[in-house]
């Protein structure tokens, strides 16, 4: 191989590692959406299922996340809220989305995982939708553990940046 070739090579492969560095486009998923959660339940051995309206609050920095997931618990108890962090990351060229996080804080103790499914950024207005397993054994008023399986389906309402609380250190 000769000098030329290497250094060709060489400087291909560090606009490939710096194209993969760098994030691709400007999408940004911070802003404030609104959707609806629509969940699969079994406490203490007993199924149900229900669905209602959400809130959602994203700040992107980066590739890291912070959310804030605010609804209203209408069978019992009342306004809620879940603290969440996580990672998003784009495709190459910029035109997919994809993210997760996990819960970090909210009204009683519990655990929960979501992913959001690979997502084009060309959508106007931009949405997505997300999957969830939830749990807890502590839910006021249902006695025993509570697993829950949600499907999320949000649209982002504003691209302004929305003040969102940070999770609770440990």
């Amino acid at each position: 191989m000769n000098m030329l070739t290497r250094l060709s090579a060489s400087g291909l492969g560090l606009l490939m590692m710096t194209c993969a560095i760098l994030p691709a486009g400007a999408f940004s998923l911070t802003g404030t959406y609104k959707g609806v959660v629509a969940c699969d339940s079994t406490t203490a051995g007993k199924a149900s299922s229900w669905g209602w309206n959400i809130e959602l609050l994203i700040v992107q920095d980066g590739e890291n996340l912070r959310v804030d997931y605010k609804y209203v618990d209408t069978a019992e108890l009342g306004n809620e809220y879940t603290l969440y962090s996580g990672k998003a990351t784009t495709s190459a060229d910029g035109s997919v989305v994809s993210a997760y996080f996990k819960s970090c804080g909210a009204s009683f103790p519990s655990d929960e995982l979501a992913r959001m499914a690979p997502t084009s950024t060309a959508e106007t207005p931009f949405n997505f939708a997300a999957d969830s397993i939830w749990v807890s054994d502590q839910v006021p008023n249902l006695p025993g553990l509570t697993v829950q399986s949600c499907r999320w389906t949000l649209t982002r309402s504003s691209t302004e940046t929305p003040s969102v609380r940070a999770c609770p250190q440990n």
